[in-house]
């Protein structure tokens, strides 16, 4: 995803997380049970739109701080720069690469690679 499409994105959670609070204020003062109901309703329906744009956001990108779980993980990185590049993490020595245009101490996020499986068949010919 583009920067200025990530940057649109971040102005959209910032308009919602605004509406969430308006949501939240008019609870705590709100007498009407109807009007509280409505504004619950309506702060839960602006948390899912929120939770449906940080997928669309990360879009299988994993937080720099959240490690790879087994040593001598395979990622596909992205430093501060915008710089991708192939590193290997493991607990020892962190996220290591042969990539010299890579800043390996600033990466900001990585994917897994997913391991190519052929489709299966449902027949035994392999067809």
């Amino acid at each position: 995803m583009r920067r200025t499409d990530m940057q649109e994105l971040e102005k959209i959670l910032e308009e919602i997380e605004m509406k969430k609070k308006k949501c939240l204020d008019i609870v705590r003062v709100e007498i009407d049970p109807m009007e509280i109901t409505i504004h619950r309703e309506q702060y839960k329906g602006l948390r899912m739109a929120e939770d449906i744009i940080r997928k669309h956001m990360n879009d299988g990108w994993i937080p720099v701080e959240e490690h790879p779980k087994k040593d001598y993980t395979a990622v596909f990185a992205v430093d501060k720069h915008d710089y991708y590049f192939v590193a290997v993490y493991d607990k020892e020595h962190g996220y290591r690469t042969n990539d010299m245009g890579a800043d390996v101490d600033n990466i900001v996020a990585y994917c897994l690679f997913n391991p190519y499986r052929p489709e299966r068949s449902d027949n035994h010919d392999g067809e």
